[in-house]
């Protein structure tokens, strides 16, 4: 039926790329291209969620501490 000889389909690209490399490069370039646009966006959304999540934590251990020193103090009184 249908049976793909993936070991001459990389010969032809391996074949390709020897005799046309800028070409070759180019066209690798153009592919990848968008996938690091992707992985740049994704990275600084990242980065931003991390930095949030942070924000958050220690906001939220400040204000522990905050309502520690009133009870503290409120007993003293």
């Amino acid at each position: 039926m249908f049976s793909i000889d993936w070991h001459q389909k990389f010969m032809d690209v391996v074949i390709y790329a020897a005799t046309n490399p800028w070409q070759f490069l180019y066209y690798i370039f153009l592919c990848l291209t968008p996938m690091f646009i992707v992985s740049g966006y994704l990275a600084f959304r990242l980065a931003k969620d991390i930095e949030r999540s942070e924000k958050t934590k220690r906001a939220k251990i400040q204000q522990k501490i905050n309502i520690a020193k009133v009870r503290k103090h409120g007993k003293h009184e």
